[in-house]
């Protein structure tokens, strides 16, 4: 018999408190689906209708939005019918900017989109021939029945692999928090970055230190190895992206590129698109941007969120990416028409990283609210929520051959890695000393490097002698 306390058994308590949490998530979720009007007038208008404070000290546009929309939320959750003139307001005042409009109808029509520049038209027209041709290979291996054999053996040895990691090195990396780590395809170099504006390359062997320079004046926020680099080979090398609002590209020895401005606020994550000819920049200012990486032209400014852009990851046939951030949102844009295609709604707090796997159609986002979801593109839908740390989220990333392994790493301090058709916690990577802020996984699951506020780099691999202490 369970022990009654205050008259009630303590599982009826657990039960009642998980139901509190679960419909607090579901009111969450259901506010941010509550429509609001556009224009700033009308939601002035409404909040000093319902005696609510017209504007706070600081507050912008869209955050005034986002108030109206508390509001309108709280009111159907007390049980409060909304006023029947809810919409006669906003139907006068456009109304009233209609018959303004008449007596202007001299003046030319408002462009409301940004012309794209000839170099972006002819990118998307390459990006279209290519990505199809890379689909058509994807798409035929995938159906061969040999292929599929061969997938199912080879996750099973990923998984296993994932199961066996182990700490092997550790090193001291900067002077402070290491918030950026990359991973080159063949696996040799790994480059991090940190917030004393640094940017060193390393032996992805033993973490023997390369080539150690200044990158910025200001923080550095991320860093990301070139796709077609590989060691001792002329060319660019590794993109790094800064508080000071610009990216720069450097080759192995440390020497600047190119320098790409145009950002109007901080800059958070930044890509290289598949194909290695243009880089992707997200930030603060709501926008990101396309870069040609060697004109350094900027040859596409996106916007379409509603507060900074933090993270961005592009689809392995280069066809489409999915944009992230402080929204909670994530935005998927057809990269060969640049029209955005679908939205990603489910997260209750910002979105700080996102990773699409080799499939070409799974994407993983993560954030704030301590969940990594899962989404099939197929069916446009959220497959599964992973509850995967006690704290905040700060990377995420597929293993890079099939991505039938997931890599999450987390503010709790702790790197996790999960099986994506089981969805189990395969392993948990304890080692640092304070939050981890940024991961990188080479093929097979057999790597591992993590990097974080203790301002280490640490290498994880496959113990080969039997199961590591790290294992589940």
């Amino acid at each position: 018999m369970e022990a009654m306390v205050d008259g009630r058994n303590p599982h009826d308590a657990k039960w009642e408190e998980q139901r509190k949490t679960v419909e607090e998530h579901e009111w969450q979720r259901k506010m941010r689906q509550v429509p609001v009007p556009v224009h700033d007038q009308t939601v002035r208008m409404y909040l000093r209708r319902w005696k609510e404070p017209v504007t706070l000290f600081g507050e912008e546009e869209m955050e005034r939005r986002d108030r109206l929309r508390r509001c309108i939320a709280q009111r159907e959750r007390d049980g409060n019918d909304l006023p029947n003139e809810w919409m006669e307001p906003h139907v006068a005042y456009e109304r009233d900017e209609d018959e303004t409009m008449d007596v202007d109808r001299a003046d030319p029509p408002e462009i409301f989109y940004t012309v794209g520049c000839d170099d972006l038209e002819r990118t998307r027209r390459k990006w279209a021939v290519e990505s199809l041709r890379r689909a058509k290979q994807r798409i035929e291996c995938e159906t061969d029945e040999r292929h599929r054999t061969n997938k199912r053996s080879a996750r099973a040895l990923f998984e296993q692999n994932a199961r066996r990691l182990v700490l092997e090195h550790s090193q001291a990396a900067h002077r402070r928090p290491v918030v950026g780590c990359s991973l080159s395809n063949g696996g040799d170099t790994v480059a991090t970055c940190s917030w004393d504006g640094t940017c060193r390359l390393w032996d992805g062997n033993d973490l023997r230190g390369k080539t150690t320079f200044a990158a910025h004046e200001e923080r550095c926020t991320d860093v990301r190895i070139h796709p077609s680099y590989r060691a001792g080979v002329d060319g660019p090398c590794a993109a790094t992206g800064s508080s000071d609002g610009t990216a720069k590209l450097w080759d192995d020895h440390g020497g600047n590129l190119a320098t790409y401005k145009g950002h109007a606020d901080r800059l958070a994550r930044i890509a290289f698109h598949p194909y290695g000819h243009h880089l992707a920049t997200t930030s603060f200012d709501r926008t990101w941007r396309l870069w040609d990486v060697e004109t350094e032209v900027e040859l596409l400014l996106q916007e379409g969120h509603s507060r900074a852009v933090y993270a961005l990851a592009f689809q392995c046939d280069g066809s489409w990416c999915v944009s992230a951030g402080l929204d909670a949102v994530g935005w998927v844009w057809d990269l060969r028409t640049g029209r955005h295609v679908h939205t990603l709604t489910g997260h209750i707090k910002p979105i700080l990283a996102v990773d699409v796997a080799k499939d070409g159609y799974t994407v993983a986002t993560a954030g704030e609210d301590h969940t990594c979801k899962l989404w099939d593109l197929r069916q446009r839908r959220c497959i599964y929520t992973l509850p995967a740390h006690s704290s905040l989220i700060s990377a995420a990333c597929f293993e890079t051959k099939q991505g039938g392994t997931l890599l999450t790493a987390s503010y709790d301090g702790t790197v996790r890695l999960w099986s994506t058709t089981t969805y189990a916690c395969l392993n948990t990577l304890k080692a640092h000393e304070g939050k981890v802020a940024a991961v990188a996984v080479a093929a097979e699951a057999a790597l591992v490097f993590s990097a974080g506020f203790d301002k280490s780099l640490k290498r994880w691999c496959v113990d080969r002698e039997g199961e590591g202490p790290n294992a589940l």
